[in-house]
């Protein structure tokens, strides 16, 4: 029975987008005073069922916006169609359950079977309206961010393509290094799909490549676009790429131009040479780099200076290394050592030098990069409080 008291103002019509309401009730009476209710108020695409099996095949059929359910019905109640929607159907539709029972352990267990709300009978006609509007408007507001999440995790998914492409395969790679006496091994993931970390192997010439890695401050969005506008002037860049120091310079110039306040770049650009097995190098601000000699020994390379992007007219020192046939070397963006949780608790250039040696003479099956990663972290994580590169390069025999 629908009361509706003298004193309380039928609902404004109001316009609903069509929304479609299922109204479930054993009695059709009931059914059809409800039902014009849903009238007065606007709502016009209105389906009934007269029992909890009816009610499913509706359901099935198309299903509705929201659903106004009696709980007390003959072959299945209230109770099994609310189950039944969640479980079966795995639909979230909103479910306004409609009862006269008053005890406190009926009405949990019709949340625990689903229900999204509860109207006493008898049904108060402005309180109706008011609750269905409202699980209406917020269903729609769901599904409205939903499809904006659906849409922005596609093109994030479109743009963590693109910036990977920026990155070469191991195939690429070793058609670079390998001939010219050298191998690497990579790794780099974003903290999430996209990433301010940028790495690049490339040719030179018959006797040299070049290999470069920065790392941009920040992370995701803002930090990608950064990359590839990074990527873009080493790409264009019309200085000798032969020289590291001045090739740092040009792009740290043009950085400082373009890159927002407060942004900045670390980096390390090498060029290995085969004719002598020199490398020659320059450093932004960069984590220390770890050699380790064949022979055993162990170095630490200086990658310090002035960061990218901060001024104009930076100036960064070449420096010059001769390796040897079994020689390798590790580049390593901050995420490796540091700790996010506890900054305390980062790992000295010692601690990672230590572990960084002991991967490479460990040799494991999986390859220097995720046995690395293992020793520092424990397991490899599915993500990283901010973007890591790993860089190892190896000098081979001729």
């Amino acid at each position: 029975m629908v009361a509706q008291p003298a004193h309380t103002p039928a609902p404004a019509p109001v316009d609903f987008d069509n929304a479609r309401i299922l109204v479930v009730d054993d009695l059709r009476s009931s059914r059809m005073l409800i039902g014009s209710v849903l009238k007065s108020a606007g709502f016009s695409n209105i389906d009934y069922a007269g029992d909890g099996i009816e009610a499913l095949e509706r359901f099935e059929a198309h299903e509705p916006d929201i659903i106004l359910l009696d709980i007390v019905m003959p072959r299945m109640d209230g109770f099994e169609v609310s189950d039944a929607i969640r479980n079966r159907f795995k639909s979230d539709v909103p479910i306004l359950v409609q009862s006269g029972v008053q005890e406190a352990e009926q009405r949990v267990r019709a949340f625990d079977m689903g229900a999204t709300d509860l109207v006493s009978k008898p049904i108060n006609a402005g309180e109706l309206i008011s609750r269905l509007r409202l699980h209406i408007e917020r269903r729609r507001l769901i599904a409205r961010l939903q499809s904006y999440q659906k849409r922005m995790e596609e093109e994030l998914h479109s743009a963590e393509g693109m910036q990977m492409s920026l990155m070469k395969e191991t195939a690429e790679v070793e058609a670079i290094t390998l001939p010219r006496q050298a191998r690497m091994e990579t790794f780099y993931r974003p903290s999430y799909k996209l990433g301010g970390d940028l790495w690049d192997v490339f040719e030179i010439d018959e006797h040299r490549f070049g290999v470069l890695m920065v790392d941009l401050s920040g992370h995701g969005v803002s930090a990608a676009i950064n990359a590839f506008r990074l990527h873009m002037l080493a790409e264009r860049s019309e200085v000798d790429t032969t020289d590291p120091g001045q090739w740092l310079a040009r792009l740290s110039d043009e950085l400082y131009e373009i890159l927002p306040i407060e942004h900045f770049a670390t980096a390390f650009y090498g060029v290995f040479d085969t004719r002598d097995l020199s490398l020659t190098f320059a450093g932004a601000g960069a984590p220390t780099p770890v050699l380790r000699r064949a022979n055993g020994n162990v170095e630490h390379l200086d990658a310090s200076g002035l960061i990218m992007g901060c001024r104009s007219n930076g100036h960064y020192e070449n420096q010059r290394l001769m390796l040897q046939p079994g020689d390798r070397l590790c580049l390593y963006s901050d995420a490796l050592y540091e700790n996010f949780d506890t900054p305390d608790g980062a790992l000295s250039v010692e601690e990672l030098s230590a572990l960084i040696v002991a991967t490479m003479e460990a040799d494991a099956e999986d390859g220097f990069t995720i046995d690395l990663i293992k020793r520092v972290f424990g397991s490899v994580p599915e993500s990283f409080p901010d973007d890591l590169t790993i860089l190892m390069l190896e000098v081979l025999r001729s």
